[in-house]
């Protein structure tokens, strides 16, 4: 009896410890998949991003940093992703990354604490609010705009020790200030106060590099039109090349839908092995025959075949293509690909519903086109192929070019992203709402 208990407690022990790992790995994907989205949107903060880990501790009530590090608790992160969703774990992330890029930490000195912390706090969801981009952090709310009214007026800037001295000064009321405190509260600064003399200058020149990383101008002025349609044509034989995983950015366009097939991730061995060897070949417990899975559905993939992409540039977007998509775990059985051919006319659209269509496909590629350089005729032939339902939930694009062209003026009402084997030249003027990714490795986001 003692001996059934004891396999009993170990069997709670294993199944806690399992749920527990299991937790720590999703929150630490969920990480990822901010700092992915913040280095796509926003290459600028690429190298930032990575001075800036993400550290489970279920200590924390709620996110923190030291400047090395986000400390956070897997239970909490999962339940802010479930509840408030992604955008909020962005806004979160970019926080602690203002603090450290403003030398928050850092600057503390013999300041008041909780007058300080307000400061910091207020500047960092400023600048947070200011980058522009709803769609990554939500939006600021009335609130918090009238409270930037009141330190920002048009075209000033304000530090956070001009925050703070304003505080320090009495112009508001105790009220006022312990209403922004919870306003504006979004994660605790306690490390702040442990990290010593000689740590605070290592934070100080690690943070100081990537503020002027950060503080370069990325606002490219011009670009470069092409409007003469390509009638030549290519063909390509493919070979299978893994080079760089897609699988993480692509998550953000995945859906959950049921699929048929074993899941072993809810296989219980023990009572398996049990049921075998009590009764022969009567296992306890089966394997469920479906599983909920996040995987690709529909996406659009479209390829620049314009002169200005060289011949070596296109055999190396198509590789590209052909690892993205023999990833089985990145799609549903059934799908809805289109693989669209463009220069400035759309040349070819491909539609793939299957695993057979895409392998039938890669074996031989005919590439037509290698005419002038416009983006918007690819998005203009998807919002066509919406509005006649041939698809019905496009959750992104990916646009594999050289960057040289002419882009749409609008962003559409699904995520795009550029994905570029080097920087686009520096006449080329690339809008705010594009995501950026690169195939070479050594640039941001790749």
């Amino acid at each position: 009896m003692a001996s059934v208990k004891k396999r009993r407690a170990v069997r709670i022990w294993r199944k806690g410890y399992g749920i527990m790992r299991q937790a720590e790995e999703i929150a630490q994907e969920i990480w990822a998949l901010a700092d992915q989205e913040i280095s796509c949107a926003c290459p600028f903060f690429a190298l930032a991003c990575s001075f800036l880990k993400t550290t489970a501790d279920d200590t924390c009530v709620c996110t923190c940093t030291d400047g090395r590090a986000v400390y956070y608790s897997p239970k909490a992160v999962l339940a802010d992703f479930q509840e408030k969703g992604r955008k909020y774990i962005n806004r979160i992330y970019l926080h602690s990354l203002f603090h450290c890029l403003y030398l928050h930490p850092a600057d503390r000195m013999d300041r008041d604490e909780k007058l300080w912390d307000l400061a910091c706090d207020i500047v960092a969801e400023y600048t947070v609010d200011c980058l522009g981009f709803p769609y990554l952090t939500g939006k600021a709310g009335k609130e918090k705009d009238q409270v930037y009214r009141l330190f920002w007026k048009e075209n000033s800037s304000r530090t956070a020790a001009q925050i703070y001295e304003m505080l320090l000064e009495g112009k508001f009321e105790k009220r006022c200030i312990d209403t922004w405190r919870s306003l504006f509260f979004t994660d605790e600064h306690r490390l702040w106060r442990e990290i010593s003399g000689g740590e605070l200058e290592g934070i100080r020149r690690i943070w100081e590099k990537a503020a002027a990383y950060a503080s370069r101008d990325t606002g490219n002025a011009g670009k470069r039109a092409g409007s003469e349609k390509g009638n030549t044509e290519e063909w390509y034989e493919l070979q299978q090349k893994r080079r760089y995983d897609y699988r993480r950015f692509l998550r953000r366009f995945a859906v959950q839908r049921e699929e048929v097939q074993l899941d072993m991730e809810s296989f219980d061995y023990i009572s398996y092995c049990l049921g075998l060897s009590m009764y022969g070949n009567m296992p306890l417990v089966e394997p469920l025959e479906y599983t909920e899975a996040y995987k690709l559905e529909e996406i659009v993939i479209a390829i620049d075949t314009s002169s200005s992409c060289s011949r070596e540039m296109v055999q190396r977007f198509l590789e590209e293509t052909y690892s993205m998509l023999s990833e089985r775990e990145n799609f549903f059985k059934k799908m809805n690909v289109h693989i669209i051919q463009c220069d400035c006319y759309i040349q070819e659209d491909v539609t793939l519903g299957c695993e057979e269509d895409w392998r039938a496909y890669m074996k031989q590629i005919r590439i037509q086109g290698r005419g002038g350089t416009d983006f918007r005729p690819v998005f203009t032939y998807v919002d066509r192929l919406i509005k006649e339902k041939k698809i019905r939930d496009l959750k992104g694009l990916l646009y594999f070019t050289d960057g040289d062209g002419i882009y749409p003026t609008e962003k559409p009402d699904y995520e795009a992203a550029f994905i570029f084997i080097k920087e686009p030249p520096g006449n080329v003027k690339i809008p705010p709402w594009a995501i950026r990714l690169y195939l070479d490795e050594r640039k941001a986001g790749s």
